[in-house]
């Protein structure tokens, strides 16, 4: 039976155990990923992790359901003094993603890459991936008006790959920073906002936007 640490030193092990684990999946994905790698990282021997994951998979469902909980706390938080039914509750999950890529980048790069040779359900993922939330907002918008009637998971979708979309570039460039006709650098979220117009009117001419008065979103 291994001998167990302090209460107070083992607690910073382990978080440092998964911490180190984390930005190994971010850097180079499950290949990058073993116990002897992440022991050099935290500066204890191979099987002093053993005390604290089981196994290596162990570990890696362990980094992924933490960063899932964080991930939804942020979105949870995001919406918390947004009126149901709104507009303004969906774009605030919005603007709570591109935040939560962009201020943890590791976690967003690992909860986002490939774990296994399949894809998961989105039900199998912690908290639904985020999904569940999206996909509540989208219904309460429809049924109070403020976006039309469809499908609410081809919706979900929709908007989920056009903020994805979005972060998955500014995780890798400055799109932002040719954004620059009116004088402005736009941030992250001021970027996505911009997009507001496009994402509930598309792309038609003005003139033919002005007559339609029967739908707040035209995809």
């Amino acid at each position: 039976m291994p001998r167990l640490a302090e209460p107070a030193r083992a607690t910073d092990t382990e978080a440092a155990i998964v911490e180190a684990a984390r930005d190994l999946l971010a850097e180079g994905g499950i290949r990058a990923l073993s116990m002897r790698a992440v022991a050099a990282r935290v500066g204890v021997s191979a099987t002093a992790i053993y005390n604290y994951f089981e196994n290596k998979q162990a570990l890696v469902r362990h980094v992924v359901n933490l960063g899932f909980e964080r991930f939804d706390a942020a979105l949870q938080s995001a919406v918390v003094d947004k009126p149901e039914g709104s507009v303004e509750r969906l774009r605030a999950l919005g603007q709570a993603y591109i935040r939560f890529a962009l201020e943890n980048r590791q976690y967003f790069q690992v909860l986002f890459a490939f774990h296994s040779d399949l894809p998961q359900d989105i039900e199998e993922l912690p908290e639904g991936g985020g999904y569940t939330l999206f996909r509540q907002a989208v219904i309460d918008a429809m049924k109070s008006g403020s976006i039309r009637e469809a499908d609410p998971d081809l919706v979900v979708l929709y908007l989920w790959t056009h903020v994805h979309g979005l972060v998955t570039l500014l995780l890798s460039c400055q799109p932002d920073a040719r954004c620059r006709h009116s004088g402005e650098e736009l941030n992250a979220t001021e970027l996505f906002s911009k997009f507001h117009e496009f994402r509930y009117f598309g792309l038609q001419p003005q003139a033919e936007k002005k007559t339609e008065t029967g739908s707040a979103i035209a995809s």
